[in-house]
């Protein structure tokens, strides 16, 4: 059985719009004013739904698995239902309901800050775990970046933000708060640039959050992991000042396939994300 994910999609699209084009131009001549004129529209469309599926697959394939009551069946009794946001699974009568939330650190914009906010959070998370009264896994994956395209990325976002800082401060009534932001992010992009000259190899991280709800039936189990994510969320998130945001799609399933099986080479797992 295929699965309807966006990769297939995506393809699938390609594939009918190929079909379209070549048979409109291999035998144009032949077919006719109106259905030439429906082979061209019907190519023209596969290649908007190809663009689509690339680029916003993520928001695009939850919303077709719902409106066409779509779920996912991934084995050993997980499944994925039609809102593409959680995975479910039997045992014993009892449903399991699992969500999974991306997290991201808000950056600091110095070495020296960073260096005391790290001492801070050791404070904070034992403040923030002792608040949530049910388990939750907080995951964190690390992998070596690639240092000549770190580096390259780093340099662009500079020259970018430099840009930016200097059109601010040509206008005639500049904005403090505007150029005080610019400058807070040219600081930070230059001291991350000097711990790369003093030798320091970065580190790329993904970091995702976890947690189960259960109940007698999956709309039950559904509602309870709810009401644990938006517990997370107002407590975990605002005592670490962390970005937490339910995953969907195939987001949903790359946490899932992580739980058993983290890819073990670096461009493996990068082409994945």
């Amino acid at each position: 059985m295929v699965e309807l994910t966006e990769r297939n999609a995506a393809l699938a699209a390609i594939g009918l719009c190929l079909f379209a084009t070549a048979i409109t131009f291999m035998n144009l001549s032949s077919l006719g004013g109106i259905f030439g004129v429906i082979l061209i529209i019907i190519g023209v469309l596969g290649m908007a739904a190809t663009y689509v599926l690339f680029t916003m697959g993520y928001a695009v394939m939850p919303f077709m698995t719902s409106t066409l009551g779509v779920s996912d069946l991934l084995g050993n009794g997980y499944k994925i239902p039609p809102s593409q946001d959680v995975v479910i699974r039997n045992v014993g009568g009892i449903y399991h309901a699992t969500m999974y939330m991306s997290a991201r650190f808000y950056e600091a914009a110095t070495s020296e800050v960073e260096e005391e906010m790290t001492v801070a959070y050791m404070d904070l998370w034992e403040r923030a775990l002792a608040g949530i009264k049910f388990p939750f896994k907080f995951c964190l994956i690390s992998f070596p970046e690639d240092i000549a395209k770190y580096r390259e990325n780093l340099e662009t976002q500079r020259y970018a933000a430099t840009i930016k800082l200097g059109k601010e401060r040509e206008k005639p009534n500049p904005d403090a708060l505007t150029i005080d932001k610019w400058e807070r992010e040219i600081a930070r992009l230059n001291a991350m640039l000097a711990r790369l000259t003093a030798g320091e190899k970065p580190m790329g991280a993904v970091m995702y959050v976890a947690t189960t709800g259960i109940g007698v039936n999956e709309a039950a189990a559904i509602a309870a992991a709810q009401r644990q994510v938006g517990e997370i969320r107002s407590t975990v998130a605002n005592a670490l000042n962390l970005d937490i945001k339910v995953v969907k799609g195939e987001d949903l399933k790359r946490c899932f396939t992580w739980e058993f099986y983290i890819p073990p080479d670096r461009a493996e797992f990068v082409s994945s994300l």
